[in-house]
């Protein structure tokens, strides 16, 4: 990251360190004098400083045959103690070590300092090996206030939708336990039914295209089996429905009231079929049955033809 990083909730932001001018050092500990540079290169101009190229070099310090760069630019921050070290590695070969490959590297540790009121001024804590010339490590100290972590970072696209997924979810738990409690407590509901649900769950979509596509109203949603909410067919969360006569929705039964057969009928229904197959037995029976079987009826149609009727209907025996 560009000279920003962050270590749990604290966020650290160096950029302000970068200047269009080098940072020079002088310490007792070295002869040397130091120019060093933030999260960028320097801007001095160089010389002789193979094989590390100048577009590159971090910082470094001039010696008798040429410039040696102490490290390349870096901008990653790392924490270390609760401070941002930035590092600077893969510079010159270190001196008067032939035959080795060992390259010159620089730490600068940044730490707090809220009394520090400027940008302050990094110091030399340590080189490695301790003498001029063969120190091939280097460690500089900057105490700063810019240093000091800031508990808020610069909210991008992925933070604000973090920030609202949060208050989703913290909604959508209070409205649980809210419910919850009410139907519980208020309501007297046990169970299942005492947790609230959700009006546009996958199972009722699902089950509303079953029916609409097959027509069968077989137990599942809009169907003669299964009724969401009160007695009107609205949807009521959380305390099923007002209608006595109408059984409420409830988990685990897949859509199907408790008295249903397993064919998607109720006793209802079934009635309804045993009567119309009565009636058509009943029918069947009248159409087989020949015409003067019946004694009355040969009676009665012997009596009209005969003589023993009047012309004013009157019977005589």
């Amino acid at each position: 990251m560009d000279c920003t990083t962050e270590d749990n909730l604290a966020y650290y932001d160096l950029s302000r360190l970068k200047s269009e001018d080098d940072y020079t050092v002088s310490s007792p500990l070295s002869n040397h004098k130091f120019v060093l540079s933030v999260c960028r290169a320097v801007k001095s101009e160089l010389w002789h400083v193979d094989p590390v190229a100048e577009d590159v070099v971090g910082a470094y310090y001039r010696g008798k045959h040429g410039d040696f760069a102490m490290g390349t630019t870096n901008s990653t921050l790392t924490v270390v103690d609760g401070s941002p070290v930035l590092y600077m590695s893969n510079g010159s070969p270190c001196p008067n070590t032939e035959g080795s490959k060992m390259l010159a590297n620089t730490a600068i540790r940044f730490v707090c300092d809220n009394a520090m009121f400027g940008i302050g001024r990094p110091e030399l804590i340590a080189q490695f090996p301790a003498d001029d010339d063969h120190a091939c490590a280097f460690s500089f100290e900057w105490r700063t206030h810019h240093a000091c972590p800031s508990s808020r970072k610069p909210a991008g696209m992925l933070h604000l939708f973090t920030i609202f997924g949060i208050f989703v979810l913290i909604a959508i738990v209070v409205y649980v336990v809210c419910i919850t409690l009410y139907n519980r407590f208020f309501l007297g509901l046990k169970g299942w039914d005492q947790f609230p649900s959700l009006p546009f769950s996958p199972l009722r979509c699902a089950s509303y295209l079953h029916d609409k596509i097959t027509g069968r109203g077989d137990g599942f949603v809009d169907g003669p089996g299964l009724h969401f909410g009160g007695s009107s067919g609205r949807s009521r969360w959380g305390i099923g429905s007002q209608d006595s006569n109408r059984p409420r929705w409830r988990w685990g039964l897949w859509g199907r009231r408790p008295n249903s057969n397993g064919y998607g009928r109720i006793p209802e229904e079934e009635e309804g079929i045993l009567d119309n197959g009565r009636r058509s037995s009943l029918e069947d029976d009248e159409e087989s049955t020949p015409r003067g079987v019946n004694g009355f009826e040969n009676a009665w149609e012997g009596a009209r033809s005969g003589n023993g009727m009047s012309s004013d209907g009157v019977i005589r025996l």
